[in-house]
């Protein structure tokens, strides 16, 4: 499988929104809080990062974040991650993603 096609197989889509020439910019979003974004460069790499709508999740679930601003409040990695297109590259990334996503329990907070 290449780098387009588990683009497409993680559910992937080119997006109208051009981060510039040199890349092309594809987003998946699983759920209605969570959007993933690729940036794929013409010198063959990618860059993963991700962002979930946790104040509009909690908002939801009948928990306030700060103000209670939902617009604004979003949970991001502390890092992007920037690796070549490949598919296995983009597997790992999304397994990391996943199993990040999961270790978080607000009942029991520690590491």
């Amino acid at each position: 499988m290449d780098f387009d096609e588990a683009l497409e197989r993680f559910g992937f889509r080119l997006s109208p929104e051009r981060p510039g020439r040199a890349a092309r910019h594809f987003v998946a979003t699983p759920n209605r809080f969570m959007s993933i974004s690729v940036h794929a460069y013409a010198d063959g790499t990618a860059l993963f990062t991700w962002e979930f709508a946790v104040a509009e999740y909690l908002g939801g679930r009948g928990i306030q974040v700060g103000d209670g601003e939902v617009l604004n409040l979003f949970m991001y990695p502390n890092a992007d991650e920037r690796g070549p297109q490949d598919a296995a590259w983009l597997t790992a990334v999304m397994d990391r993603t996943d199993a990040l996503l999961r270790s978080l329990d607000f009942a029991e907070p520690a590491p």
